[in-house]
């Protein structure tokens, strides 16, 4: 154990009093035995006092006490330093002030690289920690993609251990592969921050331990150096799966409304269409029976209970047009008032041939009006379709509609159904031989409120409706033209048990 004395009972004398006591000279095995100093009020002087060490205020004093190693002179007087050396004992070592101070800068130096330690220590201790306590996946990043440190969290998300994450790059464990995220539709965050030096976002679609997938806000932030550089990239995972499964179903929810309102008003607009010819339809048999009513009362007046067999056979030939005539009229206003009614869709199996014989009594007459002549040609056999019998109504009603629009003047007519075995469809066919349409426009026929008709004629959503229909039923459409040729529309429907 070094044993030292010091002369000079200051402010230095009491840092390394301290130092001592503290343990912080950790290399030093010494104790101060003696403090010497004119002033028995400095407080280093005071100090060692308080701590029971020998005090004096005569320096000479030290030369009496045994086994005194080293005196350290901090008062920085060169007399008193040189009547030191000149009376000191030959074994007694002597430290001067000045290489005190560059011992004691050393000492500080050491003792401030010691805290500095703690507090490294004590901040990588509170960063795993928050690591740790944060539920979001967390990975440190370095800028070439290596994984450096990641959390519990994205571990469990992951479904690795930190053995296989560490050291990995983050591509090949967040999205299993091989290369790096690239371009406009699967953009890496990191490579942002790396570039612009600031916080980058994006979602991703992660493939998790759980079966399905997860989709990510990936949020990444530069971690730089005193010199601005980035040395680390901090990514965090904000998962969006059951929010953005929410909006999905309420973007679901309302399109179905929309598309169910637009279904209700352009069934509206065909139901005008309708009624304008249905007048003129049911007219007819209803003035045949008023006129066969009018002949068989005059043929009862006539014979007064004594009919002849030739009167009773034109009598149940007249009473037979009668009841035909009044069926005719009942099945219109039948499909009329099933045409109007506005119900939620109901899947139930539909035959496309009853559908296309409904659509054939409604509008028979306007075609005879506009001198249109109607090929009607069904197949045999033809197997049923889920769906809602209304909507298909409606669909396949709108495609005649624009047959007969496009043939103002009148011409061929033709409406066929047959089944595809090979894709198990059910395919309905209806063909104009009217104005035809242009090509470029044949790639818009289907938006909403796309149409090439004057304002009185619609708004346009005829088609639009016709394809969501056909799509809320997963069938097709196609659509063949040729100006001055006429058109074909194909509607492809998913036959029962396909």
């Amino acid at each position: 154990m070094l044993k030292i004395g010091i002369i000079g009972g200051g402010r230095r004398c009491e840092r390394i009093l301290s130092l001592l006591e503290e343990g912080r000279l950790r290399h030093l095995q010494a104790e101060v035995v003696a403090v010497a100093d004119i002033n028995p009020e400095a407080p280093g002087y005071v100090r060692a006092r308080q701590r029971g060490i020998y005090t004096t205020t005569n320096y000479m004093d030290f030369f009496d006490l045994p086994q005194l190693d080293l005196v350290i002179e901090l008062t920085g007087n060169e007399a008193l330093l040189h009547d030191l050396l000149r009376h000191k004992p030959p074994d007694l070592r002597v430290l001067d002030l000045a290489m005190s101070r560059i011992c004691e800068d050393l000492v500080c130096f050491e003792a401030e690289l010691e805290n500095r330690e703690r507090r490294i220590q004590f901040t990588e201790r509170y960063l795993k920690q928050l690591l740790q306590v944060v539920r979001d996946p967390i990975m440190v990043l370095s800028p070439d993609r290596t994984i450096v440190d990641a959390n519990d969290a994205l571990f469990d998300s992951v479904g690795m251990s930190r053995a296989e994450v560490i050291g990995k790059r983050c591509h090949e464990v967040s999205h299993r592969s091989p290369e790096p995220c690239r371009g406009p539709h699967h953009a890496c965050p990191l490579d942002d921050a790396l570039s612009l030096r600031t916080s980058a976002h994006t979602i991703h679609e992660h493939h998790t331990s759980e079966t399905r997938t997860r989709y990510y806000d990936v949020l990444a932030y530069p971690l730089t150096d005193e010199r601005g550089e980035v040395v680390l990239v901090l990514e965090i995972w904000r998962d969006i799966s059951t929010a953005l499964e929410r909006q999905v179903e309420e973007k679901t929810r309302q399109i179905k409304e929309d598309l169910a309102r637009l279904v209700h008003e352009d069934k509206m607009i065909a139901l005008g269409k309708l009624v304008a010819s249905a007048v003129h339809e049911i007219n007819n048999p209803l003035a045949a029976i008023h006129t066969f009513a009018k002949v068989m009362l005059r043929m009862v007046k006539r014979a007064q209970g004594s009919m002849g067999p030739e009167d009773l056979a034109e009598m149940e030939k007249f009473l037979e047009m009668v009841a035909g005539e009044s069926k005719r009229c009942g099945d219109i206003v039948t499909n009329l008032l099933s045409f109007s009614r506005h119900q939620p869709l109901v899947r139930r199996p539909v035959q496309i041939n009853d559908v296309t014989k409904r659509i054939v009594i409604l509008l028979q007459h306007k075609m005879e009006l506009q001198k249109i002549r109607l090929h009607l040609e069904p197949a045999d056999d033809l197997p049923t379709i889920p769906g809602d019998l209304n909507q298909i109504q409606q669909t396949l009603m709108n495609l005649v509609f624009n047959a007969m629009e496009a043939m103002p003047e009148g011409d061929d007519l033709w409406i066929r159904t047959r089944f595809q075995a090979d894709s198990g469809q059910v395919a309905v066919e209806v063909e104009d031989t009217g104005c035809g349409i242009p090509e470029e426009h044949l790639q818009k026929i289907f938006e909403p409120f796309f149409s090439t008709k004057s304002h009185d004629k619609g708004v346009g959503l005829g088609l639009a409706v016709v394809y969501g229909i056909i799509k809320e039923h997963r069938g097709e459409i196609e659509v063949e033209s040729r100006v001055g040729k006429g058109t074909l529309f194909r509607v492809l429907f998913p036959a029962a048990g396909r």
